[in-house]
C-alpha cells in the first residue's frame, strides 16, 4: 500500500510541476508578444518553495501533514503561485472587473 501512495504522490507532484511550467510558458509568451512586463522569472520562487516543501515531506516519510516548516513552505508557495496567476489573469484580460 505504501508503494501505491508513493506513486500517486509522485504523479501528483509531476502534474503540479507541469502546470507550473505551462503557466510560466504562458506568461513568457504573453510578455514577449504584448510588450507588457509580467515578471515570469518570479514564478521560480513559488516553484522552489513548493519543491522544497515536497522534498521536506518526502524526507520525513511522505505524510503531508503535521510539520510546521513543510506546511509553511507549501503554503507560501501556494499563496505566491495564486498571486502570480491572478496578476497574470488581470494583465491578460485588461484588468476588467
Amino acid at each position: 500500500m505504501a508503494v501505491i501512495k508513493d506513486i500517486l504522490t509522485i504523479y501528483s507532484w509531476v502534474a503540479i510541476g507541469m502546470l507550473i511550467v505551462f503557466l510560466w510558458r504562458i506568461a513568457y509568451f504573453y510578455e514577449h508578444t504584448s510588450g507588457q512586463r509580467v515578471g515570469y522569472p518570479f514564478l521560480l520562487i513559488p516553484a522552489l518553495l513548493l519543491a522544497a516543501g515536497a522534498l521536506f515531506y518526502f524526507k520525513r516519510g511522505g505524510d503531508f501533514t503535521g510539520e510546521p516548516l513543510g506546511d509553511l513552505l507549501l503554503f507560501g508557495g501556494g499563496v505566491l503561485l495564486s498571486l502570480f496567476g491572478s496578476r497574470l489573469q488581470e494583465l491578460m484580460t485588461g484588468e476588467r472587473r
